[in-house]
């Protein structure tokens, strides 16, 4: 008799559980849609580049846009230095990518 009442408790509240599961499941948030955007150096002329400006930088996070990354874009050694004998010391530019990301507006269309 015990043995029975044990496993119909059990199985009630194994039945309970499934059932508050299915509920979570159907009660799932929607999604949230991102955008993204991406800002690169300019090449100003072959093989010389401009660093992004900081305006444009602040402008993006005025207008919503979050940083998410920073990467080295382009690498540019350089031979620096007076004329001397001997190989010039090389000094490497980095010229960073900048990589955005905000909350995509309801309003727009794909």
């Amino acid at each position: 008799m015990k043995r029975t009442i044990l496993a119909g408790s059990l199985i009630l509240l194994a039945s309970a559980y499934l059932w508050a599961q299915r509920e979570r499941v159907t009660n799932a948030p929607e999604l949230v849609r991102m955008e993204m955007r991406s800002v690169f150096p300019r090449e100003v002329t072959p093989g010389r580049y401009e660093q992004v400006d900081t305006r444009t930088l602040q402008a993006l996070g005025d207008q919503g846009w979050e940083l998410v990354s920073v990467m080295p874009y382009i690498y540019r050694n350089e031979e620096r230095g007076p004329e001397m004998q001997g190989p010039k010391p090389v000094v490497t530019q980095t010229y960073p990518a900048y990589f955005f990301k905000r909350v995509r507006s309801p309003n727009f269309r794909e």
